[in-house]
């Protein structure tokens, strides 16, 4: 008896990437410490507690931002969160949404046109899967970068994310 192959889907790299880097922006977002989220290293940069929070919601809002074809362009407001264990938990429940939104879509999906809208005019458009990895992926690692300088400068020991850091084994 032959054993069944799995038939791999255009959104399963997409999972196992979503799995592969949770770890690490978890680690980040465990250590963001409650009496600095107001903290900002510029006026014109997001506080430590709105760039926590805007991590952690990411990734779900995203997913849920392309269940339908089009989606009005979004106000970029940034609320602050209050406590670390608010930011942990919406990102768990944010990765969770993502997870299932994702896992749900067909190939032929993924690849459908997807777009942000002002009325009626089209500010993007791209095969659902590219905004995924564009949005739900890039961005979050960008702002991730974003996190572990902000921790540098409040002298916060950071966590491995690919390999070993100064705090945690001397290596730079």
């Amino acid at each position: 008896m032959q054993a069944q192959t799995k038939q791999t889907r255009l959104v399963d790299p997409i999972l196992a990437e979503l799995d592969q880097e949770a770890e690490a922006t978890r680690r980040l977002l465990q250590i963001v410490p409650e009496d600095k989220l107001s903290w900002q290293p510029h006026p014109k940069a997001m506080t430590l507690g709105q760039l926590a929070l805007h991590i952690a919601i990411t990734q779900g809002g995203v997913a849920q931002g392309t269940l339908d074809d089009t989606a009005d362009a979004p106000d970029f407001i940034h609320p602050e969160a209050q406590t670390r264990d608010e930011i942990v938990a919406a990102f768990d429940d944010g990765l969770k949404k993502a997870k299932e939104i994702v896992s749900a879509t067909s190939d032929e999906r993924a690849l459908a046109e997807w777009k942000i809208v002002d009325g009626e005019k089209v500010l993007l458009a791209m095969p659902r899967i590219a905004f995924w990895r564009t949005v739900m992926l890039n961005h979050v690692y960008h702002h991730r970068g974003q996190l572990s300088t902000y921790l540098r400068q409040l002298d916060i020991p950071l966590p491995s994310v690919y390999g070993p850091t100064a705090d945690t084994d001397g290596m730079v």
